[in-house]
Formats: structure tokens, sequence, C-alpha cells
């Protein structure tokens, strides 16, 4: 039996003041279960060999300068590691405050309902070139819910709209997979990056300045493999690079990287969320691109690294 592992999770769906442009990230790794393993014993050996060890889990909020070249090496071993394996996938969703939602429903059930498009249209798992590849067992890993009708309600979900497979859904803590601990990271680096998040704060500390460029090193990770993947060097975190419908139904499981702007049926525009239409969103960005020019002690050794590359 050949099985595909699908590791999911979402977040930034809590409510900030101001609120965050790009928010509600669904973020998903998948591949053949053979590999996956492989990369959980590659991301293992990183973390046990850490030159500051720690006891708790590994996260995007977590990150300061103390662990910041752990950080480094993880993110460099799990790049490294995709660039050679052509069947590790990328999936992301998002929504934006640009095209505001004007349905009902409480927050939860919309998170829900949209987590549900997210499993249903993003992995390309009824299409030929899917397949063609032999699977006919598939293993969600999805991170865990205290909602227990809102789990069962998923789980019937995948269940039935994947019938054809042999399918399996498992909620895990996310501190059993390293995976899972790269997916908060790679999750929390497009929402830092792309809301501005230290450019709001009075005060600019150490872990800030981490962050700003620990995340402009993982968009230019993600820009190396998807240059080799398509022959292009445009990576944008929050711009669709790969449509879930249309002729070329294919390649949402063919290509590597499927970045997907959710849109919804109701929604009004709200032009304010353009940067050159926001004067405090041009006072971030001019910020933002300051900082990610500046050196800092904190992150010199990382600093000199991106400029080597």
């Amino acid at each position: 039996m050949k099985q595909y592992q699908i590791l999911a999770d979402e977040g930034w769906t809590h409510s900030e003041i101001p609120p965050n442009r790009y928010h509600f990230f669904f973020v998903s790794l998948f591949a053949p279960s053979d590999t996956i393993s492989l990369l959980e014993e590659k991301l293992k050996h990183v973390n046990d060999n850490f030159e500051h060890p720690h006891k708790n889990e590994i996260k995007w909020s977590r990150l300061n300068a103390r662990y910041f070249s752990d950080y480094k090496k993880l993110i460099d071993v799990f790049f490294d590691f995709w660039e050679t394996n052509e069947e590790l996938k990328y999936r992301q969703l998002f929504l934006d405050r640009k095209y505001e939602y004007t349905g009902d429903g409480n927050p939860k059930d919309i998170l829900f309902m949209v987590y549900y498009q997210f499993l249903k249209h993003s992995f390309g798992f009824d299409s030929d070139y899917f397949k063609a590849l032999g699977i006919d067992s598939l293993l969600f890993k999805l991170d865990n819910y205290s909602d227990k009708q809102r789990k069962q309600i998923l789980i019937d979900y995948v269940q039935n709209f994947y019938s054809d497979f042999n399918v399996k859904i498992n909620f895990i803590d996310s501190k059993s997979s390293y995976i899972m601990q790269i997916i908060d990271i790679l999750m929390g680096a497009a929402g830092y990056y792309g809301n501005f998040k230290f450019c709001k704060k009075e005060e600019v500390k150490p872990q800030d300045i981490c962050k700003l460029k620990l995340s402009k090193y993982i968009q230019k990770r993600f820009s190396i493999i998807q240059e080799k993947d398509r022959n292009t060097n445009l990576f944008h975190w929050f711009e669709n690079t790969g449509g879930v419908k249309g002729a070329n139904y294919d390649n949402r499981h063919r290509y590597k990287i499927v970045i997907w702007k959710f849109i919804p049926t109701e929604h009004k525009i709200d032009n304010l969320w353009e940067h050159s239409k926001n004067s405090e969103i041009k006072k971030f960005k001019q910020k933002h691109k300051y900082w990610l020019n500046k050196n800092d002690e904190n992150c010199d050794i990382f600093q000199s690294q991106m400029e080597g590359n």
C-alpha cells in the first residue's frame, strides 16, 4: 500500500488591533510517507543538536536572538531536503481584508468553512498527475482542536470527499512532529513579513529584527525552490501562484509551491488596504525596508550569510 501524508495547520486567526491585512492562514506540507519520515528524522537530528538546547516546542513566537542560529539551521535543513525531493509539496491559503467577507457566520464557523475549502481544493489528489503516482492511502495529520463537534464534522467531510482512497485523519499535538513545527515557522514568517508586524511597534527589539531577517531569508529560499520548479524567480507570499480550477488542473499537485488567496463569494472591496492609498501602510513599508537593509549585532552572522548567497 502506497501512502501519502498530509500535515496541515492554521494560524494568525486571532484578532489584533490594528488588524492584520493577511489572516486565516492555512499551510500544509505533504509527500509520500517514507519522505515524511525521513524529513522528520533530519529535523529531529538538528533539534537534538541545537547550540542552545531548549525544552519548549519550536514556534515562531519563541524566536529570539539566542535561538536565531539554531532556527536558521533548522530552516536550512528543511529547504535543502526539499530542493532534492520532488514529491514534497507546500500549499498555503490565506484571506485578505481587502476582500471583506459580507456573509453570515461566527469566526469559528468561518474558520472551519475555509478549512474545508483548503482540504478540498489544494492538493490535486483527484488529478491525473497524482493518479499516475499509484497512491491508494491518505493519512491526514491535522493540528489538534478542543472543539470535538467541529473536529468530527471535519473528519466526516474529508472521508466523504476523498472516498476513492483509504483515508485516515489524525489530530496530533504539534509537539510530536517537527514538520508541524516547521509549518508554524513558515506561517509565522509569512504573517510577520506581509503584515509589517514589527513596524507597528514603538520600540524595535532584537527579536523583532531577527524575525524580520529570518522571514526575508525564508522568502528567498522559497524563491529558489520556485525558480527551479517553474523556471521563474517570481515568488510572492500573498498572490495566487496556481489556480484551483481550469485547464491546468494537474498543476494543483505537480507544483512544489501553490499559494491561494481565498476570496469569498460574498465580499466587498476595501481599497484602503492598498499600499498606494494608505499613508500609514506607506510608512510601515519604508520602515520595513530600512530595517531589512540595516545590520544588527544580534543577526550579524545571518546577515553575512544572506549577502553571500
